[in-house]
């Protein structure tokens, strides 16, 4: 019992301290525009993502590290995670959220091309830094559009997706993270706007997953080389998250389970599966592992 109220405290803290970190940096490197009314507010939304993979790399080695038996820690870390996340999305569901647009460019450069995440592309005509600006914008399947003053939100809504310059100074390991959770965050920006339901749904789909990887964290005895496998797997599971809410993975969900499942559903249940399947990999090895132990 003690080690769960230390588990609490543990998450409890880490929690609110990453969020808060990440959101002072966010907020650091985002050019917000003072004269822009839904701008005013912090894009909250955008470092959850980063906060939930934190916290949950946090907590996962803190459960083995105290011996707490799966299932309960399984538990745990999924009721505090969805704890956490539906308190925080109450206390600012209120809050209007701003559309994605300069905060997500990074660092833009001279005004040229950029390149939608939905594989679509706009020409900004004036200052990069400012996506009201005259603009042209490049559709698949439709001629070239001119707008000289887009509306507010009109920009990012006519993509349907963030954007990625072309032109960055980041590098490519921490571009792609940053593209991913950008991604994720878009994808629980829309479960958001669909309702509470659906987007307590998808992220209780990604404490699932997240919480089943506790066998990571006990693959060696190098600390340091246990650090190294976590994070490269934690990596992968978040490219994989970001592909799976990639626009054409949806419109294949969409196709295949859409006549029969809300469309809300559909990504979490991938993330309820791999979750799954993770839990039935780490059972396994823990009979394999009986089984040796009582044949030696």
């Amino acid at each position: 019992m003690k080690n769960i109220l230390r588990l609490v405290f543990i998450f409890s803290m880490g929690f609110a301290v990453l969020f808060v970190l990440f959101l002072v940096m966010y907020w650091l490197q985002s050019p917000l525009d003072p004269t822009v009314q839904s701008e005013r507010r912090i894009l909250w939304i955008s470092v959850l993502p980063i906060t939930i993979y934190g916290t949950m790399l946090l907590a996962l080695r803190y459960t083995v590290r105290v011996s707490i038996p799966m299932p309960l820690a399984m538990i745990s870390l999924v009721i505090l995670g969805l704890g956490w996340t539906g308190g925080l999305a109450l206390g600012i569901s209120r809050l209007p959220i701003p559309a994605y647009s300069q905060s997500t460019l990074l660092s833009l450069g001279e005004p040229g091309l950029l390149l939608s995440r939905s594989d679509k592309a706009v020409v900004l005509l004036q200052d990069p830094q400012d996506p009201y600006s005259p603009q042209v914008i490049s559709l698949p399947g439709k001629a070239l559009v001119y707008q000289e003053g887009p509306q507010e939100g009109a920009f990012p809504r006519s993509l349907g997706a963030p954007l990625v310059s072309f032109r960055t100074d980041a590098p490519p390991v921490l571009q792609g993270i940053l593209n991913d959770f950008t991604s994720i965050a878009t994808q629980l920006k829309t479960q958001l706007n669909q309702g509470f339901v659906p987007f307590m749904i998808y992220v209780g789909g990604l404490m699932v997953l997240l919480s089943s990887l506790r066998f990571i964290c006990t693959l060696g005895a190098w600390p340091l080389a246990n650090l190294c496998v976590r994070i490269l797997v934690f990596r992968g599971v978040l490219a994989l998250e970001a592909f799976l809410t990639t626009p054409r993975i949806q419109r294949d969900l969409l196709s295949l389970f859409g006549s029969w499942l809300p469309r809300y559903v559909l990504s979490p249940l991938l993330l309820y599966a791999l979750g799954f399947l993770f839990i039935l990999y780490t059972l396994v090895l823990h009979l394999v592992r009986e089984r040796i132990m009582y044949a030696a």
